[in-house]
C-alpha cells in the first residue's frame, strides 16, 4: 500500500484518487472547494479543504512522508506552477503533475516535476487508436518526447525473433518487456532469441515520432 496525495479535484484528479483508493492505497485529497472535498471524502482515507498554493499550509501536512503527490489543478496554470514549486522545495519524493499545454509542461519540467501527464490528449489518442483499429493497446507519455506503449505486434513481426528483426535498428525503439496472453497473462523481459507470437503484447519505449511511425506501417497481407 502506498500513501499518495492528490491535489485538485478536476475530473482527472477525482477519478485518479478514486481508483488509487480502490486499489488499496492510502489517498489524501486536497482541494480548496468544500463541495469537491465533500464529494469524495467518503471514498478516500482523508480529504482536506486547503489552498495548495500556500506553502505554509503544505508544510503542515508533512507531504514529504508520502510516496507521491499528484497535482491536478485543472486549467489553473499559475496555481499549478506555484504548487509544484512549493512541493519541490518541501522535498517531495515524487511529483506527478497534469499539464494542459506544451508550455505548461516545459515550466513543470524546469521546476523538477518527476512525471507530467496530458490526460485529455492521452485519452483521445487511445480512443482514436481503438476506433481506427491500430495496433496500440495502451500508452504512457513521458514528458513531451518519450512514450511507453503497449502494442499488438505487426504481422511482419510475428514468427521472428528480436535478433532477426533487429528491432532497435529497424524501428528505433526498445522492447522493455513482453506480455504473453496465452496460455496465461505473463509478463517477461525478452532475450534476443525470443520469438514474437500473435498472443504477445509488446511494451516498447521510444521517441513519440518513432512510435507513431511504427503504427503508420501497413501490415502485410
Amino acid at each position: 500500500m502506498k500513501q499518495i496525495a492528490v491535489i485538485g479535484m478536476s475530473s482527472f484528479g477525482y477519478y485518479l484518487a478514486l481508483r488509487l483508493s480502490e486499489l488499496g492505497n492510502e489517498v489524501l485529497v486536497i482541494d480548496r472547494e468544500e463541495s469537491m472535498v465533500d464529494k469524495i471524502k467518503s471514498k478516500v482515507a482523508k480529504a482536506i479543504i486547503a489552498d495548495a498554493t500556500d506553502k505554509r499550509v503544505l508544510e503542515k501536512m508533512s507531504l514529504h512522508r508520502l510516496d507521491a503527490v499528484v497535482l491536478s489543478l485543472g486549467d489553473k496554470l499559475e496555481s499549478s506552477v506555484l504548487a509544484a514549486m512549493h512541493l519541490k522545495e518541501l522535498g517531495i519524493k515524487r511529483i506527478v503533475a497534469k499539464a494542459t499545454s506544451e508550455d505548461h509542461a516545459k515550466i513543470l519540467e524546469v521546476i523538477g516535476v518527476n512525471q507530467i501527464v496530458f490526460p485529455e490528449r492521452d485519452t483521445g489518442i487511445r480512443v482514436a487508436s481503438s476506433l481506427a483499429g491500430t495496433n496500440i493497446a495502451d500508452c504512457l507519455y513521458l514528458g513531451s518526447d518519450l512514450s511507453i506503449v503497449e502494442m499488438i505486434p505487426l504481422k511482419e513481426m510475428v514468427g521472428r525473433t528480436l535478433e532477426e528483426l533487429d528491432f532497435r535498428r529497424k524501428y528505433h525503439c526498445q522492447i522493455l518487456a513482453i506480455k504473453d496472453k496465452v496460455p496465461e497473462d505473463k509478463t517477461f523481459i525478452p532475450e534476443a532469441n525470443t520469438k514474437i507470437k500473435e498472443s504477445h503484447l509488446l511494451i516498447i519505449l521510444g521517441d513519440v515520432e518513432d512510435i507513431e511511425r511504427i503504427f503508420n506501417l501497413k501490415q502485410s497481407t
